[in-house]
């Protein structure tokens, strides 16, 4: 059992460190980089392109590209480099990038809403209305002082938005899911059957929800989710899906020749890609961890249910179960380091707990860099440390609470 005294002194060098006038200033910091490295880059940019004659939105202009051959009666087209290159020159002339579509046709719903709006408006508009909604939903899953700003200044939040791409919207519907899990299951399991334009997030919720019995938030997500893939079929027939499903061969073969930025992708695959490892060997590895981290979050979901650290851990355990993840993927991050923090001003917290949350929260400002310069992926590592965390204080906060 844990003594009093040692609780105290624990929560005591919390606060020390995480004090409420030192979070703002922690914040305030990381929040000034990320700004200025925004103005640098919008200085850069003449007649919508940056320096490299990329486009103002980055993977954004995919989405829009993509709703643009939907809406002309050819969603399948999307999935044609030449085609897609072409509109993505409509779009913005000029650009020399190439930026694929690999998504389901139940994001082709929502990129055809977006594209029936002018490219720059469009982008403005998404994003805008993408940040907004993940300021919400995390203001009321984090209960803090300093929430907005904390949530803000998380650096995965700039990555998404330079990016264009669409993580703080799949951010907020999980955060809005866990905020109404107990008292609006219904409501929780809409937001996560929402979660299907980018399904390979949601692979481990019904999962998780099936072991622990949560019935009422399954259904709901169940359902929302035979509705949002029935809607795509009945706009784009099954032609697309089938094409969708055709095209994951090409996004492996696109990862096993190393035509990515493996700086930017922090799997335990790219991982040890980078460490030189053959493609099959790095996938039987990653694969093998996947299993693992899998039954590990079916046992303490089974064991404990829908708790705080049990939803900390869920996150995590979804990205590490992904292969081909990039950075701004880390904004979902965002909910376990906000559930960890709050436990911890609770409970209190152990130097190695506390660095854990650190480098959680700092590590998507500087991975691409440290992957870059040194050739190593420091992503996976503490994307795997967050789970660990998450699991150790529920497994830990329960044997206390039978101590007592």
């Amino acid at each position: 059992m844990i003594s009093k005294h040692t609780e105290a002194k624990n929560t005591d060098l919390f606060l020390a460190v995480f004090d409420p006038g030192r979070l703002r200033l922690y914040a305030c910091f990381i929040l000034g980089i990320c700004l200025l490295r925004a103005i640098a880059l919008m200085s850069s940019i003449d007649n919508m392109l940056d320096a490299s004659n990329s486009p103002v939105g980055y993977d954004f202009i995919t989405f829009w590209s993509a709703g643009y051959l939907a809406l002309e009666g050819v969603p399948e087209a999307a999935f044609v480099r030449e085609r897609i290159v072409e509109i993505q020159q409509l779009a913005v002339p000029g650009n020399d990038a190439v930026f694929l579509w690999h998504y389901p046709p139940t994001f082709t719903l929502l990129a055809t809403v977006l594209a029936a709006i002018p490219y720059l408006t469009s982008y403005f508009l998404f994003l805008g209305g993408s940040f907004l909604f993940y300021v919400y939903s995390l203001k009321r899953l984090f209960q803090h002082r300093y929430a907005i700003l904390l949530i803000i200044a998380y650096p995965a939040v700039y990555l998404t938005m330079v990016h264009g791409q669409n993580s703080l919207l799949s951010t907020g519907l999980l955060a809005c899911a866990i905020v109404c899990f107990r008292s609006k299951p219904v409501l929780a399991g809409i937001f996560i059957g929402l979660l299907a334009f980018k399904p390979q997030l949601g692979v481990l919720i019904p999962i998780v929800l099936i072991v622990s019995q949560q019935w009422r938030v399954f259904w709901s997500a169940t359902l929302t989710t035979c509705l949002f893939v029935g809607v795509s079929l009945a706009v784009f027939g099954w032609e697309l899906w089938g094409v969708f499903f055709q095209n994951m061969a090409v996004v492996k073969s696109i990862m096993g020749q190393g035509l990515l930025l493996f700086e930017k992708m922090p799997s335990l695959y790219i991982t040890l890609k980078m460490f030189g490892f053959a493609d099959d060997f790095s996938y039987v590895i990653h694969w093998g961890m996947a299993s693992g981290v899998v039954g590990v979050l079916i046992w303490l979901w089974y064991r404990y249910g829908p708790t705080n650290m049990t939803f900390a851990a869920l996150i995590p355990a979804i990205l590490l179960l992904l292969p081909y993840l990039f950075d701004y993927e880390m904004t979902l991050l965002a909910i376990p380091i906000a559930l960890l923090a709050m436990d911890m001003a609770e409970k209190g917290g152990v130097f190695w707990e506390k660095t854990i949350l650190v480098c959680g929260f700092v590590t998507p400002l500087i991975l691409a860099g440290i992957g870059q310069n040194f050739g190593i992926q420091i992503g996976f590592p503490v994307i795997f440390s967050l789970f660990v965390l998450a699991v150790s204080r529920a497994v830990s906060q329960n044997r206390r609470s039978c101590d007592l």
